[in-house]
């Protein structure tokens, strides 16, 4: 009869010392992804200093503040190998900003959202709706947020069958095999870890985009030219991107290792 065997978790000291390593390691193998985040930061942190704020207007300005948080943990798991958590937390930041961008939209709808209540008790189906017949949207951005949203939802935000597949490994022969639980999720290659952070990174500068013109043109928060750098920036993710599928064979770039 075969066997299955299933490898014992690390203990916490061996669990905390992995992920330390894993840090340092990203410290010194993602210098250029370090640039890209700390651009993105800078863009955010122009956009969250102190201010005074109308009543009406503190509510889009804690969602930006959670995306920002969002922005900060997610990249701190993607460099300590989570992969899952990375784009669990990234889930959550398209959350505050879909939330957002209907709150800029229609800022009478913030009283709506402190309760609860449509559209916001199942604010997900509402705008899969909109969006399925083609109404209007809060901002242009919401299809592809919402997209990325689902996405992201399959293997990074639930125990659904989706978020194991990339976590369960088997080793040794049929008769006899060894099942692991991936506690850390890897990347092939160094191409693939690349392509990884730059989704992540074009994750949140859609999120910030989506509160700029709210910044921009509304509370004159930062100038236009940090949404032209924004847009720049975003325009040279979305090109290093394309770049670095394109060196990947066509079934690991429909579908990025993420053990």
């Amino acid at each position: 009869m075969a066997r299955t065997v299933i490898r014992r978790p690390p203990d916490l000291l061996r669990f905390v010392s992995i992920e330390n390593e894993q840090f340092l390691v990203s410290l010194a193998n993602n210098r250029d992804e370090l640039k890209i985040l700390s651009h993105i930061h800078g863009l955010y942190d122009a956009a969250t200093a102190e201010k005074s704020v109308a009543e009406d207007d503190m509510a889009v300005f804690q969602l930006l503040s959670f995306t920002h948080y969002h922005f900060l943990f997610s990249t701190a798991c993607l460099m300590r190998c989570h992969l899952s958590e990375a784009f669990a937390s990234a889930r959550a930041g398209i959350d505050g900003a879909l939330v957002g961008a209907q709150i800029i939209h229609d800022r009478a709808s913030q009283v709506a959202y402190t309760k609860r209540e449509k559209p916001f008790d199942n604010f997900a189906r509402y705008l899969g709706n909109l969006i399925g017949a083609n109404k209007p949207l809060p901002h242009p951005l919401v299809p592809d947020l919402f997209s990325l949203h689902k996405s992201f939802s399959g293997f990074a935000a639930h125990a659904d069958v989706g978020s194991f597949v990339h976590r369960v490994n088997f080793a040794g022969e049929p008769d006899n095999r060894l099942l692991t639980f991936e506690y850390f999720q890897f990347a092939k290659n160094a191409t693939e870890r690349k392509i990884h952070a730059v989704t992540l990174f074009h994750t949140f500068v859609m999120i910030l985009d989506v509160f700029s013109d709210f910044l921009v043109t509304e509370q004159q928060a930062v100038p236009k030219e940090w949404q032209d750098e924004l847009h720049g920036l975003g325009q040279a993710i979305e090109r290093q991107h394309d770049a670095l599928k394109e060196t990947l064979e066509p079934s690991a770039a429909a579908a990025p290792d993420r053990r």
